[in-house]
């Protein structure tokens, strides 16, 4: 198990890319108008994130498999945005109102949390990732942080929206959008610190 390792690298790379995409590259604010910046954010993370996916084959020396593993990403990706999107509606997102808005959001969400698991995996381990919660690999944990992170940040990003204190940032879907970035971040970091420390604590009992 190394830490230090593409995974962190590929992650690192992601953030950076998920900053300039979502704050920096449109040439609108996400504070004045999110759907703007959204549709040129969105086409921006599935490109860069397309790329990571390559990257991390090659860095890994599995480039034999980079393109199968982006046909995957990009069928995942695809699904999970029609499901979030879904599930973005139940949790209380305007129906009718703001499609746009919510589609986005659900494409935006569904980039930060699939395609680092394409750009983390060396194996195929989605159930015991995911489902058991179980990640024992430097690959399965970066994976697994990113994703749940991601997802828990867009969930807190929400709590703010019904309160009434009618700032620009509480309209649909900006909080959440900004937490789900800020929620990767974290995850990479959780990622390093708990391969880290899985690194130490296993060190020493082979000691």
């Amino acid at each position: 198990m190394k830490p230090f390792g593409t995974e962190l690298v590929i992650g690192l790379l992601a953030i950076g890319l998920n900053y300039g995409a979502t704050f920096k590259l449109p040439t609108t604010s996400l504070l004045k108008d999110p759907v703007q910046t959204l549709s040129t954010t969105v086409p921006v993370l599935f490109v860069g994130h397309i790329l990571l996916v390559l990257l991390a084959h090659i860095l890994r020396g599995t480039t034999n498999k980079a393109f199968k593993s982006v046909g995957y990403s990009i069928l995942a990706t695809a699904t999970a945005t029609g499901v979030l999107h879904v599930l973005t509606v139940l949790f209380g997102a305007p129906l009718i109102e703001k499609i746009p808005n919510t589609f986005l959001f659900a494409a935006y969400l569904s980039i930060l949390t699939v395609m680092p698991c394409y750009e983390s995996f060396q194996e195929t381990a989605w159930i015991k990732v995911f489902l058991q919660h179980s990640p024992t690999t430097t690959s399965e944990i970066y994976a697994y942080a990113q994703a749940i992170c991601a997802l828990s940040g867009a969930w807190i990003g929400a709590i703010v929206l019904p309160l009434d204190w009618d700032r620009e940032w509480q309209a649909w879907p900006i909080s959440c959008v900004i937490s789900t970035y800020v929620g990767h971040s974290v995850g990479v970091l959780a990622a390093f610190v708990w391969a880290s420390l899985k690194l130490m604590f296993s060190k020493k009992k082979s000691e």
